[in-house]
């Protein structure tokens, strides 16, 4: 059938790309690791990479988290909460499985609405309470974010630094905060129709892979 059909491609092709960025001698770290050599100058290997996830959807479970182990790679899954436990999305229990197998959690909103149009109440909706939503789900702190479409703008960053975050990841549309680059990471987003040597063509500048 169709979805069927749809399931294996999409995991063939992450199982081959992540294989190609393995072969090419690319060590997959933790998003905790990335980020604590960004703020802290913790080293890393000249060919660190950061595998992430965003949204929350079922196959990142079913389908990503066993080729993650098999290859020995951790990966960032950035977790929007309002889908959490509802039909083909992530439930509670697989975050916290996702978190014991050695992967990070971190946020990605509520509800996956750009951060460039909230309004005065929707800070504490949109970055703090999904951030403490999970943090009880894995039993610890919970510091990383994602920008939902990579979108952010100047008015959002001190929103995202008082909601607890220490790093913040964009897109490659915008260069990075000059006064706070942590909070504008750049990630490439990758895209299911990329063969190997344009995958690793799009990240041989160092961006994260997305």
């Amino acid at each position: 059938s169709r979805p069927h059909g749809s399931t294996l491609h999409v995991r063939d092709v992450l199982q081959r790309q992540l294989e190609g960025v393995l072969a090419a001698g690319m060590q997959p770290v933790t998003g905790e690791a990335f980020v604590d050599h960004l703020q802290l100058g913790t080293p890393l290997a000249d060919n660190a990479v950061l595998v992430s996830f965003d949204d929350a959807s079922g196959g990142q479970y079913t389908n990503a988290l066993p080729i993650l182990q098999r290859l020995g790679i951790p990966a960032t899954f950035f977790v929007m909460t309002v889908v959490l436990d509802r039909p083909n999305w992530l439930s509670r229990d697989d975050v916290r499985a996702l978190d014991a197998a050695g992967m990070t959690i971190a946020s990605h909103t509520w509800d996956h609405h750009p951060v460039t149009r909230y309004g005065e109440k929707d800070w504490a909706t949109q970055l703090v309470k999904p951030r403490e939503q999970l943090e009880q789900i894995v039993g610890h702190g919970v510091d990383l974010f994602a920008y939902p479409y990579g979108l952010w703008n100047q008015a959002a960053l001190p929103h995202v630094q008082a909601a607890g975050y220490r790093a913040a990841f964009q897109l490659t549309e915008q260069p990075q905060d000059a006064r706070l680059p942590l909070l504008t990471v750049r990630r490439v987003l990758t895209l299911p129709t990329w063969e190997v040597p344009t995958l690793l063509a799009r990240i041989s500048g160092n961006h994260p892979v997305g």
